[in-house]
């Protein structure tokens, strides 16, 4: 099959199946690499993928088959390049999540700076670069994992905390035995935990819904053209983690600049500023108020 690369599946799946596709640009020799959601009941798909040439990238189309649950993948016009497949391998992920890292805050500040260097390092004006896409990709990440980590530890260590998610969907209409809750006193801990763990925290309405209510304070910038900054950037990532940067028009993003990623940076930043002292405001109440019958 010439330099087609196959991957042999072991069970037939109807969930998407994600497939990272690499090989060396035929015009530059520059790499190209994407994850793909491939349908896991489509026997073709086609998507494109540009290589990191920070001259100008260039985009190639990419043919997926799969054949009696091989698959298969080949470059359009040129069938003789080799393409690595490797598919995402999810048998495991009946696993238990790890715990949230202590000290979030400062592991994002820590990694902002690290980003920042980077942004600095390799960023560039051109909107439409893949760089800057694997930079804003990066910053999402960062983000993510600190509001994951900052929420759910604080869940796990507050019962107020607790007690206000249980409003969330899957936990509000959630009813236990008495019974239940003698043989597993952690169990409402545990659900809370689980359902935490389960959710986008890239979500960021999602995410700020919860903070006000858990905390008492919003996160999401107070100025308009700020926060609809922010908001655009949540399906903006969605495109660039799974279409390879492209809307569902098929159009590609050319305004990730990398004085946007420095903006976007910047009230990522404000946001967690935002959380610690909302945390900490949450916190002192409650201290005032455990203090109000004791005199």
């Amino acid at each position: 099959m010439g330099a087609m690369k196959e991957v042999m599946m072991e069970r037939w799946v109807t969930e998407p199946v994600e497939i990272e596709v690499s090989f060396w640009c035929p015009l530059c020799g520059h790499p190209a690499a994407a994850w793909m959601q491939v349908p896991g009941d489509a026997h073709e798909y086609v998507d494109e993928v540009s290589c990191v040439n920070p001259e100008g990238d260039h985009e190639w189309t990419v043919s997926i088959v799969k054949e009696d649950s091989v698959y298969s993948a080949q470059l359009d016009r040129h069938p003789d390049i080799d393409i690595s497949l490797s598919v995402l391998d999810t048998s495991d992920d009946d696993w238990d999540e790890p715990l949230p890292e202590p000290g979030a805050y400062g592991i994002f500040r820590d990694a902002m700076r690290e980003w920042r260097s980077n942004v600095s390092a390799i960023g560039v004006p051109d909107g439409g670069s893949s760089r800057n896409r694997m930079l804003f990709s990066t910053l999402y990440s960062i983000v993510e994992a600190y509001l994951s980590d900052t929420i759910i530890g604080a869940a796990l260590v507050d019962v107020s905390v607790q007690r206000h998610m249980l409003k969330l969907d899957g936990l509000k209409d959630k009813q236990l035995s008495l019974e239940t809750i003698l043989d597993k006193p952690d169990i409402v801990r545990e659900m809370v935990k689980t359902t935490l763990q389960g959710l986008s925290f890239h979500k960021l309405g999602q995410v700020n819904g919860m903070c006000q209510t858990a905390f008492g304070k919003p996160i999401l910038p107070r100025n308009n053209d700020d926060r609809t900054l922010v908001m655009k950037s949540i399906d903006k990532r969605h495109d660039c983690v799974h279409r390879n940067g492209a809307d569902k028009g098929g159009s590609k993003h050319t305004d990730i600049t990398d004085d946007y990623l420095r903006k976007l940076a910047t009230i990522f930043e404000e946001m967690a500023e935002a959380l610690e002292s909302a945390m900490s405001d949450a916190k002192v109440r409650q201290f005032i108020e455990g203090l109000g019958g004791r005199f």
